[in-house]
This record gives structure tokens, sequence and C-alpha cells, in this order.
């Protein structure tokens, strides 16, 4: 990678991370998908990035208290005193299934049909249609260890599992290197993407930080982060 000019002079900034989310914030490894694209950002615009790892609701919390000059993984609609970046990463939840011509997702209210396996509180967060869609579903259940979705998937034990993708591809590969057997899956698109953004206290950092991200996107270092990680190109997407 050529080397970026920065846009301001080195200065700590103490960023909000929440705890770990393979691939995008591996906490153990302080690294990841997300937390590499905000670092890098922040490098490249001259600032040094110090990592304050707490739960994802404490964030907004702790940023307008001033204890955070940033906070990573946030919405534009969140209560912040502060300023938001672009959106830096969208996660994107599908239907997942085994290459079955049984199974037939067109929308949402087909799920009521199947056994689902979504992840922790994915009744809460994938909105009003989801809701109703297994509110009758006997066979609908919740899981928080995401490995677990694929060990299930893979045994037939569930017939879709309600993942983000380059969560589910992680632990897919995870779960294939442990047994020695490839998951031949494929991804039902039903769910819009959700865009993440970073909040700052100072209006100029945000300033820099998009800077910073339009100079990663335009060189390919942006992509080539989360490629390190995930590649969407390895996915069987229909509908």
């Amino acid at each position: 990678m050529s080397s970026v000019p920065s846009f301001a002079a080195e200065r700590d900034i103490v960023v909000g991370v929440g705890l770990s989310k393979p691939p995008y914030i591996i906490q153990e490894e302080n690294a990841g998908a997300e937390l590499d694209i905000v670092r890098r950002g922040l490098e490249i615009a001259g600032y040094r990035m110090k990592i304050r790892y707490m739960p994802l609701k404490r964030i907004p919390h702790e940023l307008n208290g001033g204890a955070l000059d940033g906070g990573m993984t946030m919405r534009a609609h969140m209560a912040v005193d502060g300023f938001f970046s672009k959106a830096i990463i969208s996660y994107q939840n599908y239907g997942i299934t085994l290459v079955r011509p049984d199974i037939r997702l067109k929308k949402i209210n087909d799920l009521g049909y199947y056994r689902v396996t979504a992840f922790q509180n994915a009744s809460k967060l994938l909105g009003a249609d989801f809701k109703t869609a297994i509110a009758e579903n006997k066979e609908y259940y919740e899981v928080a260890n995401q490995a677990l979705q694929v060990k299930m998937l893979a045994k037939g034990r569930t017939d879709i599992v309600i993942s983000d993708f380059r969560i589910f591809l992680h632990f897919k590969a995870k779960v294939e290197e442990e047994s020695g057997e490839r998951i031949a899956v494929q991804f039902h698109s039903l769910f819009p993407p959700t865009h993440y953004r970073v909040g700052f206290r100072d209006r100029q950092v945000r300033d820099d930080f998009d800077a910073a991200i339009d100079v990663m996107r335009a060189s390919g270092e942006y992509t080539a982060i989360l490629h390190k990680y995930i590649r969407e190109d390895t996915m069987n997407i229909i509908n």
C-alpha cells in the first residue's frame, strides 16, 4: 500500500469499541474488519486510536459523558452529543440454507414454514415483519453462539439460519476446519443492510476521518481490509 499524507497533527483519540463480534471485532487480537478500517482511517487522518472495549449499549453514554472521543458501531438515529461519520461498514443479514431446492424463500413471511435458528435478539432487531413471520413458528430458536448455528445447519437440525453473512462465513470456516468437511450453503436475500458509523465529539476529527475513509476506498485499501477477513465473492446468493 502506498503511504498517504496525514491530515492532522498526530494526537490520541479514545474510541469505544464493542465486545468481540468476529470477524468485525476480534477483541483478543485487537483486530477485525470493522476495527481495522476505523483504526487505519484514524491513522491516515493523523490520530492514534486508543481502544476502550465495552458493551455496545454503553458507548453512547460514555461518548455523551466525555469519557470517549469516539464510538464505533453506531447508527445515525442514536442520540449522540457529537457528529457521525459517513457509513463505514454495513452488516447484512440473510436467510442461509444448505443447497436445497425444496426451500424457497421469496419473502420474510416464508420463514414461518421452516425450522429457523437466528442470532440472539433477532426478534427484537429485524423489524415487525420478521417478528410477525416467526410469531407462530414453534421451531424458531435464537442462539448466542453463532458457531452453533453453522453446526445445526450442517447436521440438519435446522432448515434456515438467520445471520450476518460475514459472521456466518467466519464461523463456517472454523467449523469446516474442525470437521474437515465443506458445507455448501446458499444465501437468501430477505433483509436490508444495516449501516454503521463512528460517532465523534469533535467535528474536525469526524471530517478528517471521513476524508481518510474516502482515500482508503479510492486506493483499494478499504476493500483489501474487508477481504483479509471475508470475501463476498465466495457467497452463493439467490433471489
